[in-house]
């Protein structure tokens, strides 16, 4: 009866001051003094588990300063290590307790019980480890820590959680600003030029990509135009589409005399600066507005629809070579074809031309060309608008795979 009076007095004890605690630290001291006194012990330690240097070091320890061991050692080590209690009522006996740390501190150690702090996924994060019990410890003194360890692993991995949420928070912060920044990367305002119009749309499949646009109109009237996909995904794959079109307009200050010539140089700048597993398919059109002649390198990118208005054929441009960045020396194939007024010129990334359903069927390139040939007659933007939604329609709720960026041109 005494017993279960001092264990009840222990606990309304320490109940308020628990429940008054601002801060883990205190939390955790609190938490030690209960299971120490709950049992009768003469001190107690939290031991927790510092993975990145391969340590243990107490959080709180009674009578001495921070201890710290590496990992695997003493007995709140095996603990760890096993993922379970372990009781020693003669330390004499076990060779594993570890004797340096009371040759350290004075203090002489008879009695241990070590239990492990759990967290969500069952993995020891600590221990609890209560010392010097008179007459030992029982089997009923580990049913009772079981509760102090539990609220002592709980308190830790709440911490754990928030620190890991405020990370998180962070960084979708972070990315927010790169995802505003690639965005603005892209050509917004399009300047009007007599006899064409042209217009682009980017949407990524994460917060930023790898997919990019862009309009350069040249001096004399006419158009250079691009799109590219740059391999991978995420920041890795921003940075080098970042870098890529950096590198494209300080290039292009006029209109190149060959545009076989100017992608040739323009993959040996990208080899350079990019890694082996980095590359960027690339098609690069320039259009003489006055000659309706359009002049073009498809350096591995999905094959630019051609739709022509008279009978709404529609031609693919393939010609080209390797992607940007895979060879330092590839040689580059410029094509020529002549546009009527009203021909369009479609280009797609392969989020648009390998879109998936939620069934996994990729969309057929004969359905996308299907699509294409119902823009006859509508604007550029209007023919963005057409073939984004009917992509839309077709992936219906799955979740989008890849970026997807669409540029047409309409002379």
């Amino acid at each position: 009866m005494v017993h279960k009076d001092r264990i009840s007095r222990v606990i309304f004890e320490y109940a308020a001051k628990i429940g008054a605690a601002q801060n883990l630290d205190a939390l955790l001291v609190l938490n030690a003094g209960m299971a120490r006194d709950l049992v009768g012990a003469d001190r107690c330690s939290i031991w927790l588990v510092d993975a990145e240097n391969n340590r243990l070091w107490t959080k709180v320890a009674h009578g001495v300063g921070e201890l710290n061991i590496p990992i695997g050692q003493g007995l709140v080590g095996s603990c760890i290590a096993r993922n379970e209690t372990i009781l020693v009522n003669d330390t004499s006996r076990d060779e594993r307790f570890l004797r340096s740390v009371d040759y350290e501190s004075g203090y002489v150690t008879t009695s241990v019980l070590t239990l492990p702090l759990q967290g969500m996924d069952g993995k020891p994060m600590g221990a609890l480890q209560v010392l010097n019990k008179p007459g030992g410890f029982s089997p009923e003194d580990v049913d009772l820590l079981g509760l102090c360890s539990a609220y002592s692993a709980s308190a830790l991995e709440t911490q754990r959680l928030r620190k890991e949420a405020e990370v998180a928070q962070l960084l979708l912060h972070e990315l927010e600003i790169a995802r505003d920044v690639q965005q603005q990367l892209l050509p917004h305002a399009q300047l009007p030029i007599p006899g064409l119009e042209y217009a682009g749309y980017c949407r990524s499949a994460e917060f930023v990509g790898g997919d990019y646009y862009d309009f350069l109109p040249m001096p004399d009237g006419g158009l250079l135009f691009t799109l590219g996909d740059v391999s991978g995904k995420g920041i890795a794959a921003a940075v080098l589409m970042a870098s890529i079109q950096a590198s494209l307009r300080s290039q292009v200050v006029k209109a190149p005399v060959s545009v076989a010539a100017l992608i040739g140089d323009f993959n040996k700048a990208v080899y350079s600066f990019s890694t082996a597993d980095k590359y960027s398919t690339l098609f690069c059109g320039l259009l003489d507005v006055r000659s309706r002649k359009l002049t073009y390198v498809n350096a591995g990118q999905v094959r630019p629809m051609l739709l022509r208005s008279g009978d709404g054929r529609v031609e693919r441009l393939a010609h080209g070579g390797f992607p940007l960045g895979l060879l330092d020396a590839s040689e580059y194939d410029q094509r020529e074809v002549l546009l009527q007024p009203g021909d369009a010129v479609l280009c797609v990334s392969d989020g648009i031309s390998e879109a998936t359903n939620a069934k996994d069927e990729i969309w057929a390139e004969s359905e996308v060309e299907k699509i294409v040939r119902t823009c006859r007659g509508l604007t550029a933007q209007q023919m963005i608008d057409v073939l984004v939604e009917a992509t839309d329609r077709f992936t219906g709720k799955a979740k989008q795979a890849d970026d997807m960026t669409v540029v047409a041109i309409r002379v």
